[in-house]
């Protein structure tokens, strides 16, 4: 009886209807440029470890929808002005085709400068206008600005933060702001500026919400020194941009949690994969 009992359970597992399930990744070479042409043939995707059959792979490009946030506080000011405008600047012109994008401040208050636009000299001289001051915000204008997104359809979003370390005034809880803007965008990258002095207290909720958000989404977080770096990390938050595919596997109906990986035959090719929400 127990061998009849477990050859029936075997029979089931076996003819268990699948269950197709869908996960975004970014594939780039070493030198993080686009990987572009992906088959099914050279993607193997594992879920809890066990190989699943691939039914699609696509390109993702649906028009994108862009929310920038920058950091335009006080001890921001000197950076804000010497290398983040343009750097920025030169960001959207490569952004792909037909994308649009709003910009928000977060000196102060959170605060939108400009409107959803494909413009990007309009957003470099509506910038050139902002006076950094005040505090920072960016955890309350990353739950406003993904709300604001999330109400796009049809476009993929993203969220783009670059930010200073200064004295963090938002209301919410860091845990909060992951919570409420994760769902509101299909991907967050952040370019964090490691300048001047922060409490241990700030820089554990920056890193938490940005850092948090960017690995949820298979986002990017770039930590750097100082703000002449900030062009260099936009180059590869437009690359990644450029790389997103959309895959589609076949699971089971009883996988109620999967971690999933994505593994390309090309060498020198790097995939993050969009983890979800952290257990």
């Amino acid at each position: 009886m127990r061998v009849t009992g477990l050859l029936t359970f075997l029979l089931l597992q076996a003819t268990a209807p699948a269950q197709t399930r869908s996960v975004a990744v970014a594939v780039t070479d070493e030198k993080g440029a686009p990987v572009r042409g992906l088959t099914r043939e050279e993607v193997v995707v594992l879920e809890n470890g066990v190989a699943r059959d691939l039914v699609r792979i696509d390109p993702d490009d649906r028009p994108l929808t862009l929310a920038v946030l920058l950091d335009t506080s006080q001890a921001m000011g000197s950076s804000y002005r010497l290398h983040v405008v343009e750097a920025v600047t030169r960001f959207l012109t490569r952004a792909p085709e037909g994308a649009r994008f709003a910009v928000w401040t977060t000196g102060d208050r959170p605060t939108r400068v400009v409107d959803y636009t494909d413009d990007a000299a309009a957003v470099a001289k509506a910038l050139r206008r902002v006076a950094p001051q005040g505090g920072n915000t960016v955890l309350d204008a990353l739950v406003e600005a993904s709300r604001d997104l999330g109400k796009q359809e049809g476009r993929r979003t993203a969220v783009l933060v670059v930010t200073g370390l200064g004295v963090e005034f938002s209301n919410r809880d860091k845990h909060r702001v992951v919570d409420e803007a994760a769902g509101n965008a299909d991907v967050f990258h952040a370019v964090q500026v490691e300048e001047g002095e922060a409490r241990f207290e700030d820089r554990q909720r920056y890193e938490f919400a940005l850092a948090g958000l960017a690995r949820r989404t298979g986002g990017l977080h770039e930590s750097l020194l100082s703000s002449m770096g900030v062009d260099a990390a936009l180059t590869k938050v437009a690359a990644d941009l450029a790389s997103r595919y959309r895959l589609s596997y076949a699971s089971l109906p009883e996988v109620t949690k999967a971690k999933v990986e994505v593994r390309v035959a090309r060498p020198g090719v790097r995939v993050r994969v969009a983890r979800g929400e952290d257990r």
